[in-house]
């Protein structure tokens, strides 16, 4: 009985053993599938390492950015130039400026009519805009081009929400709240709140 024990075992064994050397060395597909995993986890590290370059670019603040470089080799490092601000700007935006500094900038209008249009100004505007209580142009600008801008530092503050803050030279400083909105697929700037820095 004990060699018929110690019999069945022993087939029992070489049966095992020889399945498991079988997986080992003579299985393509087990081998192959090994090395789709590896495969699979080396793509898919790349994938999110290009996820997170994609990620961690950010597309308004480089509009931002563009908006101040220098054009036909200028010796500034950045500029500003007038002529941008009607695309770079929504229409809403530069009506609203329009309309503050017809009121609070050069204006045409007589003592009779400043009332007047000032408080058809805060009906239109107060519940879409922080209002202006003085002339106020995009990031303080002033009447001409900026070719030699001597700082810029941007930084993002929330949602399409950025703080740009310019040195112009001559002492002349401003700290700007840009707010961003996308509209026909590109950024552009619905209000800036400028603070001018001492």
């Amino acid at each position: 009985m004990s060699v018929k024990i110690f019999s069945v075992i022993l087939a029992i064994s070489l049966v095992n053993t020889g399945c498991m050397s079988s997986d080992k060395t003579n299985n393509p597909t087990r081998e192959m599938r090994k090395n789709e995993t590896t495969v699979l986890l080396s793509d898919s590290t790349k994938n999110n390492d290009q996820v997170a370059s994609k990620a961690a670019s950010d597309p308004a603040k480089e509009l931002l950015e563009t908006i101040f470089h220098c054009e036909g080799g200028k010796p500034g490092k950045y500029c500003y130039y007038l002529d941008k601000e009607e695309t770079i700007c929504t229409a809403r935006f530069m009506e609203f400026l329009h309309d503050a500094n017809e009121i609070y900038g050069p204006s045409n209008l007589t003592d009779a009519e400043l009332p007047i249009t000032e408080a058809r100004y805060k009906t239109k505007w107060e519940k879409i805009y922080p209002l202006y209580t003085q002339e106020m142009w995009l990031f303080g600008r002033g009447n001409d081009d900026a070719l030699r801008i001597n700082t810029l530092l941007i930084e993002k503050l929330g949602t399409n929400k950025y703080s740009v803050f310019i040195d112009y030279g001559d002492d002349i400083k401003t700290q700007n709240e840009v707010q961003l909105v996308v509209e026909k697929n590109n950024y552009k700037i619905d209000y800036c709140k400028t603070t001018f820095v001492q």
